[in-house]
């Protein structure tokens, strides 16, 4: 049904299409079907029965029964603190006397309130001391143990995201989290994928088929994370099967002392190994195991820049400890030096509060006693004063590339200022390094890149890059399965005609990867092909039918097909599955016009804006209604709130005009 032309013979119709239609960016990846990942076989030929996928998570209380000292101070240790129920009483962070955060970008302030002990977060707007806009939500939980941050998040129904504001403990305040400022404000949501829980938390129940829904979410890092799921070594211990750990190793559950060193540090880099992962094709992230090689189930790469010694991220600790010259004589590679475990230095089952001073420092001085033997250079009197205290000068506190008013260990040991005088005043870009694969394929690179640029970088050079490796990768294995990674090639670079060409060839068969789907989906909704859009939409909802985005594009496919019935069908439940989720009250209020249900789309239009007052489709949505409706008034105030977003949009000037017209 077409509603009547406006003045300027633009039909309401249109203006809704223009804006309901407009292409979601992509923004996250998923790895594809669960698949587990053979055991490596230790020293003596035996293999740990806990990686297998019958070895199921228990939980630390499970393990406390039997190990009640490291369960206790493991709980109070940072990573037993790495996420909790968000009360008062957990908190690190501060709630009385708060100063509210603006986001100058975004127009938006912060303020952290408590009532009792549950935890709150106002997002609201000001026009001079008038507030227009309100908007507040119920912290849930709290990330991170306070030594550094807290960081929160809310949970709708399972569904998990961030809350746009982070307690710095270093400098004592509030401030946006990390990736948040300059723009990219992500406000109430960012979603809480699987890959990020997986390493600030131990294993939640992560529903499959969602982008970030969980029937189950734990409460801290526990036991399992870094010796494995505990069933089988607790189903024995129960059976009275014990094993003599003095003599022999226990191949119930992993023991992570008893691993090659290799494996150790893999356990270590899981997390610690911050850049783009990217699971192995018929692996997840829930596919890691202590005890496995990284490698096998997760590939990690990293941007190489020309400052790269002097500039680094937070989670790179493995990285630069792989640059130190301090290590030990390898056992499979004579001649060459491992790094040293982590252990060396960190014992997780122990509050680093609880740690003398010299505690790090012992670890040096185990190898270079007395400093001398190494050649430090440091006058007696210096030392002194610094306790002899080797990390002070060798392992220095700096603040890292992306996160905010903290400052962090520099794991690159190293004489003092050696990586000074390689700075560039234009940072210029190197190679994506693969953190964990010495030799990667073209395959495996090109699936690097493509994320990288998806998830962090949109620049057109890692696009490029991607392509090349790609192509090359099927000039040498025309058998390489390489339909995932082609149809996420055409589609970022926005080739939607390469990708109807190459389904209509009958080149998709078989694929298991819901995004692929949504992928080709998205195609052939920017080529009006609106049928088969809704067939290829169809069948990312199949294979993720709590995913949130994949329902919201059906619905709009049916939208546009003349259906809007079905699609309201669809995001009612949608919105029954999260009441928040914005952009389905604007598709919804959408269909609704199309229905010639001016009320109803009236009401879901102003309570999109009630989630996101910036909203620009229920913006324009909304205007259109009143327009349509005798209140051009009201519709004006709308558009110029448009135009103040966008002032050189020339969709926009053109509705005001004939808004002005009309009245």
């Amino acid at each position: 049904m077409l509603l009547s032309p406006m003045t300027t013979s633009t039909p309401i119709r249109a203006w809704f299409r223009a804006v309901f239609l407009l292409p979601l960016a992509m923004l996250f990846v998923t790895g594809c079907g669960k698949q587990s990942v053979d055991a490596p076989e230790q020293q003596d030929g035996a293999t740990y029965r806990n990686l297998g996928p019958d070895a199921e998570y228990v939980g630390i209380d499970a393990c406390a029964e039997c190990h009640i000292d490291q369960a206790h101070t493991y709980r109070q240790a940072q990573m037993g603190r790495s996420f909790k129920e968000a009360t008062l009483t957990l908190s690190a962070a501060r709630f009385d006397n708060v100063k509210p955060v603006y986001d100058p970008t975004k127009d938006f302030y912060y303020f952290p309130f408590n009532r009792g002990d549950s935890l709150y977060l106002k997002e609201f707007r000001l026009a001079g001391s008038d507030t227009v806009y309100s908007r507040t939500e119920k912290i849930d939980y709290i990330v991170g143990s306070g030594q550094h941050t807290n960081s929160h998040m809310m949970d709708v129904n399972g569904y998990v995201y961030q809350i746009p504001l982070t307690w710095y403990a270093q400098e004592g305040r509030w401030d946006l989290p990390p990736g948040f400022d300059d723009g990219h404000n992500w406000r109430f949501e960012r979603a809480i994928e699987i890959e990020c829980m997986t390493c600030h938390n131990a294993m939640p129940k992560y529903v499959e088929g969602s982008d970030n829904r969980y029937n189950f979410v734990p409460h801290g890092i526990d036991c399992e994370r870094c010796h494995g799921p505990g069933s089988i070594h607790v189903q024995e211990k129960k059976a009275g099967i014990v094993v003599n750990t003095n003599k022999e190793i226990d191949y119930s559950i992993v023991n992570p002392r008893k691993l090659p060193r290799d494996l150790q540090f893999d356990i270590c880099q899981r997390c610690h190994l911050q850049g783009v992962a990217v699971p192995r094709l018929g692996s997840t992230f829930e596919d890691f195991r202590p005890g496995m090689r990284l490698a096998d189930v997760i590939d990690v790469y990293l941007p190489r820049y020309t400052d790269s010694l002097s500039h680094f991220i937070m989670a790179s600790h493995p990285d630069r400890l792989r640059m130190s010259k301090c290590g030990i004589p390898s056992t499979e590679h004579p001649g060459q030096l491992d790094p040293l475990p982590c252990t060396s230095c960190h014992n997780p089952h122990i509050p680093v509060e609880s740690l003398g001073r010299d505690h790090y420092n012992s670890a040096c001085i185990s190898c270079h006693n007395p400093p001398e033997s190494i050649g430090c250079s440091e006058t007696p009197e210096k030392r002194a004063a610094l306790d002899d205290d080797c990390s002070t000068c060798h392992m220095p506190l700096v603040s890292s590339m992306d996160i905010p008013h903290v400052k962090i260990t520099d794991h690159f040991i190293r004489v003092p200022d050696s990586a000074r005088g390689i700075k560039e005043t234009k940072k210029t870009f190197v190679r994506l390094a693969s953190l964990t694969n010495s030799q990667p394929t073209d395959h495996q690179m090109g699936e690097g890149y493509l994320a990288y640029y998806e998830q962090f970088n949109n620049v057109e050079q890692f696009l490029d890059s991607a392509a090349v490796h790609l192509d090359r990768a099927q000039r040498e294995d025309p058998s390489t399965d390489m339909v995932r990674a082609l149809i996420r090639l055409w589609y970022l670079q926005k080739d939607y005609a390469r990708i109807k060409e190459f389904v209509e060839a009958g080149k998709v068969v078989g694929v298991r990867e819901p995004w692929t789907y949504y992928r080709i989906g998205e195609a052939f909704s920017n080529l009006q092909s609106f049928d088969e859009a809704k067939n290829y939409y169809g069948k990312a909802v199949d294979l993720a039918p709590d995913h949130l985005w994949f329902r919201t594009k059906l619905a709009a496919s049916q939208v546009a097909l003349g259906h809007p019935e079905t699609a309201i069908a669809i995001l009612n439940d949608v919105l029954e599955d999260n009441p928040v989720f914005e952009d389905a009250y604007n598709n919804r209020g959408y269909a609704w016009v199309l229905l010639g249900d001016f009320p109803k789309a009236e009401a879901d239009f102003r309570k999109a804006l009630s989630l996101d007052p910036d909203a620009r489709q229920a913006l324009a949505n909304l205007a259109s209604v009143c327009l349509n409706t005798g209140r051009a008034d009201e519709a004006l105030s709308l558009v110029d709130r448009l135009i103040k977003l966008d002032p050189e949009n020339q969709q926009y000037l053109a509705f005001r005009k004939a808004v002005l017209t009309a009245r």
